[in-house]
């Protein structure tokens, strides 16, 4: 039979190896996650659509916050793709993803953004994950502004707009760190040629009936068949929420050179 203090003196054994097992197992469990996020932001700084949708099959929970903060940058990148094709004459160039982005980190975890996507730069932390290590949520802070979480700010718009050969059948709002706000629609050009829209001039019109200026971009020419996406920022507070109309009035012109203006007024409501 085993000694009182045997006994203690084998547990005294025991004790610091299982507080060593228990200190790996922990190490590994977060360095699991790291690994994704750290993933998922490689894919980001590419640039290149296929390689951003492959991450977010992969790290991101589906029907979040985060797929549709991912799914934004997706449209980002591949309506750019797109307007590189044509210049202003309509002549056709080969397409060209855009130029890579810059990604660090901090010893403390906060992942810092640089990228030809203005839009989403930034520093991001706090990434919520599922249990199978995905990602479903975040923290960003765009400029001098709080770290705000994506949770609840993003969501997906519902629009039926279709006229002349113009559709747009659907887009993203983003209620930014600063409070405004950043729209994305899904722009078709089914037919009527050439087709274009300036920066400036255009503006949305909130729910409560307030006109905001906008910056809208990326800017470019389209043709018959082309998609890409129509985008604006606000620089004032709007009230575009869950459930409640807006709309996005487009400085538009039926040409690539800024003549035969007609300017589009497209309605959406946020899910």
């Amino acid at each position: 039979m085993m000694r009182f203090a045997d006994k203690v003196s084998k547990m005294k054994t025991i004790a610091p190896i299982v507080a060593i097992m228990m200190a790996l197992n922990s190490q590994v469990a977060i360095a699991h996650p790291s690994s994704n996020i750290d993933k998922y932001f490689a894919a980001i700084k590419s640039a290149q659509p296929l390689k951003i949708e492959a991450a977010r099959k992969k790290y991101v929970v589906p029907n979040s916050s985060a797929d549709v903060f991912t799914k934004m940058i997706i449209n980002h990148f591949n309506g750019t793709e797109y307007l590189k094709i044509l210049d202003i004459h309509g002549n056709v160039s080969p397409t060209a993803h855009d130029a890579p982005g810059k990604v660090s980190k901090s010893k403390g975890g906060v992942i810092t953004l640089d990228s030809s996507f203005d839009t989403i730069d930034g520093s991001y932390k706090d990434f919520v994950l599922s249990k199978s290590k995905k990602i479903s949520s975040f923290k960003v802070k765009t400029t001098n502004n709080k770290f705000i979480s994506i949770k609840g700010n993003i969501k997906y718009l519902t629009i039926n707009y279709n006229e002349s050969g113009t559709e747009i059948k659907s887009g993203i709002h983003w209620k930014l760190p600063t409070n405004y706000s950043f729209i994305q629609v899904d722009f078709n050009n089914n037919f009527g040629g050439f087709k274009s829209w300036s920066y400036a001039k255009g503006y949305i019109r909130d729910a409560s009936g307030v006109n905001h200026n906008v910056v809208t971009g990326p800017l470019g020419c389209t043709n018959t068949g082309g998609k890409t996406v129509i985008e604006a920022t606000t620089s004032s507070v709007a009230t575009i929420v869950k459930n409640t109309t807006s709309t996005f009035v487009i400085p538009f012109f039926l040409s690539c050179t800024g003549n035969n203006s007609n300017e589009i007024k497209v309605p959406f409501i946020v899910q």
